[in-house]
């Protein structure tokens, strides 16, 4: 079985907005409370307390007179807020996060109905129901398919939205396929593909930049901590939500488009970390150029690379197919045609042609063209089709490995 979320926004009233916020304030005030008790148990030294013994906490704070506001919220987003607390503990003592930060006020954690029994959707009149709230009217852009497992009701820049996850069965990949496509990623142009397609950027960050400059001077000229500053920070965060929110949407209808067209796709195993590493350096060993590759990694943080193959990723798996990733060495200096392999090969951004053999194209699409016949070879060892390179678990490797991606003139962008 696998699951997918489907996210819809709420519209809620004003007397069920006030509600939500009172109910997610008692989520925030609980993992503070509970992260205050944990810390108090250490310098006693006594154990760490796990989700259990919290619970009983929690069940004394909803009884005692002064903090007994918190049994008019659900019970189960404040228990389930604690069970993320003793999963964040979980990772700390794991050495894979750090430890657990009280949250401040605009930090709530979302309220979260881990059973089915506990909310209803109604998708005929597009509404959901909640404990406590009862029915909520949502924007259903899309149908809600597969059997209800949990629901979490969140806040994003003044606008409520409620996810609800479901449990689909497993689609058995066809074991007649293959690569079909092979897709090179950029930043002057987003995609080349090998059927010769050119997907232009969309470059949401970059048409933002003059108003986000402008906000983020309005927030550095406030007092912090007053209320001018909050209402800054709000309108600066509202820009970055509508950022987010166009390039998702762009990625989206791309991804579906491709996934339909072509259940098996090749594309590029990027290190976007490695990419965008900073070039600052050190204090005795600065780096070159860090203005100009600031910008370049911003333009690709821009292009959403890695939120593009996580989309491809489970939807050409919803039907029945894959994405093989493959290494981007080389790719753009190799020639399609005869294999010969030249830096010469590529002099410019745009245009490939080949010393050896003559051979000339556009650049990318000779690019995703190498992609899908390394795709192809990865396929026919044996090892797509059993789901070793085709999974989401990636391989074990270096925390930031070295980027391989070669291109000429990508390497600097001029701000």
């Amino acid at each position: 079985m696998s699951i997918k979320a489907f996210r819809f926004q709420l519209r809620v009233k004003p007397g069920t907005e006030r509600a939500l916020r009172r109910y997610a304030g008692s989520c925030r005030w609980v993992w503070n409370a509970a992260i205050a008790e944990q810390q108090r148990r250490r310098e006693m030294g006594e154990k760490f307390a796990g989700h259990a013994a919290m619970c009983q906490w929690l069940t004394g704070w909803r009884h005692s007179p002064a903090t007994q506001w918190l049994a008019e919220a659900p019970i189960h987003p404040l228990q389930q807020t604690l069970r993320r607390l003793e999963a964040a503990y979980q990772r700390f003592f794991a050495g894979q996060g750090g430890y657990p930060k009280f949250k401040r006020r605009g930090q709530e954690p979302g309220l979260r109905f881990p059973d089915p029994k506990q909310f209803a959707l109604d998708p005929v009149n597009a509404r959901v129901k909640l404990p406590k709230l009862g029915w909520q009217r949502l924007r259903l852009s899309q149908p809600v398919v597969g059997e209800l497992r949990n629901a979490t009701v969140t806040r994003e820049r003044g606008h409520w939205f409620v996810s609800l996850q479901v449990e689909l069965p497993d689609v058995l990949p066809a074991a007649d396929l293959a690569p079909t496509l092979g897709i090179d990623l950029g930043v002057a142009l987003f995609a080349a593909t090998s059927d010769d397609q050119k997907i232009q950027p969309l470059k949401a960050l970059e048409r933002q930049q003059r108003r986000l400059r402008r906000y983020q001077r309005a927030v550095s000229r406030k007092v912090k901590g007053s209320r001018n500053r909050r209402k800054a920070v709000d309108r600066l965060g509202r820009i970055h939500a509508r950022i987010a929110a166009q390039r998702s949407d762009w990625l989206h209808k791309l991804s579906t488009r491709l996934a339909d067209s072509h259940p098996v796709i090749a594309i590029e195993d990027l290190r976007v970390a490695a990419m965008s590493a900073s070039a600052a350096g050190t204090v005795e060993a600065p780096g070159k150029q860090v203005r100009q590759k600031a910008g370049l990694n911003r333009a690709i943080l821009d292009q959403g690379w890695a939120e593009f193959r996580r989309q491809l990723e489970y939807k050409c798996a919803t039907r029945g197919g894959a994405v093989v990733p493959v290494n981007p060495a080389y790719t753009s200096q190799r020639c399609s045609q005869c294999g010969h392999v030249s830096a010469d090969n590529r002099q410019t951004q745009g245009a490939f042609a080949c010393v050896a053999c003559g051979h000339a194209e556009n650049a990318d699409t000779n690019a995703a063209k190498n992609i899908l016949a390394a795709g192809l070879a990865v396929w026919s060892r044996g090892t797509a089709a059993c789901g070793a390179e085709v999974s989401r678990a990636k391989p074990a490797r270096a925390k930031r490995a070295a980027a391989k991606k070669q291109e000429p003139t990508e390497g600097l962008v001029h701000v």
